[in-house]
């Protein structure tokens, strides 16, 4: 028996279909409450709905089982129109309507094998957003069979970052997967490492190595309290220092032979790194190693060869920031930068007056504030995220403060928001959250 026409569902309260969570030609399910003449009452997702019937074989039909199936035909905020189907078989609650896998059908339409390493890849592009292809399907999988032996995650990190318009390489896949500490971590532990080693008795010239490269290093600790000048000072010296690779020194010299290294920058740790492995401080030298690697892996993280439209591109910093109480306990709050690109495939450079600017500092471990400056023109918006009322109240103390250091720069002070709240870390790549499969819906029209 086949019933014609759709049928108009109004809710009892005024839930929505995003309440629900229902999409519009989404097939559900609906377990049959109870039917009055020509009224029934449905329950979709836990949420009962009152079903308008249009006629006696409709009542019937929902009469005679436990549920029925519908397809959402129209969605509005206080109406769902669905179309009644009819089911075939008497089915039980708890079955599940759906087509293949959607990774499945889409192999098979583009003729691509059928094997365990095509599946696992298609599964992980599809949670990227990305075409399922021969062609891209080929790149990931011949980067991942040159990493070595990959599962599942080593798959959706190559997709994540195929996504993230990072390269997908052997190389890449291993650097991006390694476990990095945060730039202002990595920055504190050398510190701490390299101030014990200067008071052991060594050599003359290691020390004046070890002394040389601390005073580099403590050059790009910012001084929390210190004056707007010395900081802006000190985060140039830090972009400096961390922002520029060793490959780039490397290259450069091997263009210019004649040209010197930088006398502050990251070549003169890779010298005291060897210096280090020569007179027996192995572990010493594995700390410089391991801080060389996070960075290199930050520096990566910023590389966008191929931009990915509408995502926006970002430069990420990281720091360390010490005030005065804090330099007499040897302690340090790790810090980061993120500084937003024009968003414009072929710009890669920054323009003071439209960009944003997001600066997280970490006062304790698990608890972080964070500044939110997007600049428009002369104008800037400012947002406020702190763990606590009391950070919150002081961030609203220095507003006056900062509004006047603005105004010297030419800036003016607009839509300022403080709340209490964690903010969201920095993220290298997106990676895609949960297991389940994305499977097809055969819609019947």
């Amino acid at each position: 028996m086949s019933f014609s026409g759709p049928l108009p569902v109004s809710p009892i309260t005024p839930t929505s279909g995003q309440d629900i969570g229902i999409r519009a030609f989404q097939r559900v399910t609906a377990q049959i409450l109870s039917v009055t003449g020509s009224t029934a009452i449905l329950s979709i997702e836990g949420h009962p709905v009152v079903a308008q019937l249009t006629s006696t074989d409709q009542a019937a039909a929902l009469l005679s089982q436990p549920t029925a199936q519908f397809i959402v035909t129209q969605l509005t905020d206080q109406t769902i129109t669905l179309k009644f189907i009819k089911n075939e078989q008497a089915q039980t609650p708890g079955t599940i309507f759906a087509g293949p896998e959607l990774a499945v059908r889409l192999l098979e339409q583009n003729n691509i094998p059928m094997t365990t390493s095509n599946l696992m890849m298609a599964r992980s592009v599809l949670k990227q957003h990305l075409p399922v292809t021969s062609r891209l399907l080929n790149e990931l999988l011949d980067a991942l069979s040159e990493y070595g032996s990959w599962g599942e995650a080593d798959a959706e990190l190559a997709a994540a970052m195929k996504a993230a318009g990072l390269p997908v390489t052997a190389q890449s896949l291993k650097l991006a997967s390694r476990q990095a500490a945060q730039t202002g971590e990595g920055l504190s532990n050398l510190i701490a490492t390299l101030s014990r080693l200067a008071q052991q008795d060594l050599p003359a010239e290691v020390l004046k190595q070890i002394n040389q490269n601390l005073q580099i290093l403590n050059t790009v600790v910012l001084k929390g309290d210190g004056e707007t000048s010395q900081l802006a000072e000190q985060l140039k010296a830090s972009v400096e220092l961390l922002g520029r690779s060793l490959e780039n020194i490397l290259l450069e010299q091997s263009q210019n032979p004649n040209a010197l290294s930088p006398e502050k920058s990251l070549a003169t740790l890779v010298k005291l790194q060897q210096t280090l492995e020569q007179f027996g401080q192995k572990e010493s030298a594995k700390i410089i190693n391991e801080f060389l690697a996070d960075i290199l892996q930050n520096q990566f993280m910023n590389v966008k060869p191929d931009p990915v439209p509408g995502s926006g591109t970002w430069s990420e910093i990281g720091f360390m920031m010490q005030s005065a109480q804090q330099k007499a306990d040897e302690k340090f709050s790790p810090a980061r930068l993120r500084i937003a690109h024009e968003s414009k495939a072929d710009s890669d450079k920054i323009n003071p007056a439209y960009t944003r600017l997001i600066i997280q500092v970490d006062l304790e471990p698990g608890k972080t504030v964070e500044v939110d400056l997007s600049l428009v023109g002369k104008q800037i918006r400012t947002s406020v995220l702190a763990p606590d009322p009391l950070w919150c109240n002081k961030a609203q103390s220095e507003l006056p403060s900062l509004e006047e250091a603005l105004q010297v720069l030419g800036f003016s002070l607009k839509d300022i928001q403080i709340g209490v709240g964690d903010p969201q870390p920095f993220g290298g790549v997106a990676m895609a959250m949960g297991n389940a499969n994305l499977m097809t819906v055969n819609i019947e029209v």
